[in-house]
């Protein structure tokens, strides 16, 4: 699930801050090669309209916190990794309970020079030799969905004008983010089927912001924000949305019908990974996609299965005390 951010966290540890600019700097436009049209800042406004994408979990006067958009893309590690895992610790403990069963079990006789080579020696240091390479090469994707933090929350403050990341420290931790230097890489004229399956992405340079200890940014920071949109329309409503809130209240930027649920309900598990969208029922000619869905109905199952543990093995994530009562006036900070 946290691939993405893990890449690019990992790829900031490759080269400096320097080395990124210098970079930057020396890349040129080929010729013929379009402009990107993106916000001057996050004040420009990019839709007529607005729109909540379904993406939010808490909503007041304060802040609004957002989904990030890989919240579906989970389960799969952990079956894999994780099952993988698990077999090879059954196997270690099955292959030392034969043994020591055979060992000591009278009726059997006593025990061949085979059994001392194969059953004591060579099993064992296999099943030790793979569990080695397990924990050393493969544990550690685990922590992209399991045994870390259950989701990523971007905190929107219109009161302290600051974006909040609340992130596991393996791709970055907490940082405070100020509004008014924040980098929307979005292009304002990109056409409907560019906007399908996209995100916002927003970015900050060194300095732009802070750690929970109050020091600045020591590299850039990025974000990514939202649930996958259908088309551009959605997409530049989406952060319109966000963007009024932030700029013009919550007026501008009308509360959802509906907030998403935290609880790992096992339904919820099944809905990310059916991944079909309810509205192409309204359309016939879009009822091949639920054929195929049927059609991939056990492996669409196995894949809930494996979202939903993933969840049960993540806690769920809080920002610090400090973050909660940021802009909060005190009879509010109080409760």
């Amino acid at each position: 699930m946290y691939l993405f951010e893990w890449g690019f966290h990992w790829a900031k540890g490759q080269k400096s801050y320097e080395e990124v600019v210098e970079e930057a700097r020396n890349q040129q436009r080929k010729p013929g090669q379009p402009v990107l049209s993106t916000p001057e800042n996050a004040q420009e406004s990019v839709s007529k309209s607005v729109y909540d994408n379904e993406s939010l979990y808490a909503y007041n006067d304060t802040y609004i916190d957002v989904r990030t958009p890989n919240d579906e893309k989970r389960g799969l590690i952990t079956l894999a990794a994780g099952g993988t895992g698990c077999m090879l610790i059954w196997g270690a403990l099955a292959a030392l309970w034969l043994a020591v069963s055979r060992l000591y079990n009278p009726s059997s006789g006593a025990p061949g020079l085979e059994f001392y080579i194969f059953g004591l020696i060579l099993t064992p240091a296999t099943g030790i030799l793979a569990l080695y390479f397990y924990f050393k090469y493969a544990f550690r994707f685990l922590f992209l969905e399991a045994f870390t933090a259950r989701r990523l929350i971007i905190r929107f403050n219109r009161i302290t004008r600051k974006v909040y990341l609340l992130r596991p420290k393996h791709i970055g931790g907490t940082r405070i983010m100020d509004w008014d230097k924040t980098q929307i890489a979005i292009e304002k004229n990109m056409t409907e089927l560019e906007g399908t399956g996209g995100f916002v992405w927003l970015g900050w340079d060194k300095g732009n912001g802070a750690d929970l200890e109050g020091n600045p940014t020591d590299d850039v920071e990025v974000a990514f924000v939202g649930k996958p949109t259908r088309n551009a329309s959605e997409l530049l409503a989406f952060w319109e949305y966000i963007r009024r809130y932030m700029e013009d209240g919550p007026d501008a930027a009308p509360a959802p019908a509906k907030l998403i649920s935290k609880f790992p309900w096992p339904w919820l598990s099944l809905k990310a990974a059916w991944g079909l969208d309810t509205r192409f029922l309204r359309n016939s000619s879009l009822w091949v996609f639920v054929l195929l869905n049927l059609m991939l109905l056990p492996l669409i199952l196995i894949h809930a299965f494996g979202h939903w543990t993933s969840l049960l093995l993540c806690y769920e994530p809080r920002f610090p005390r400090s973050i909660e009562q940021a802009g909060r006036i005190p009879a509010q900070a109080d409760k």
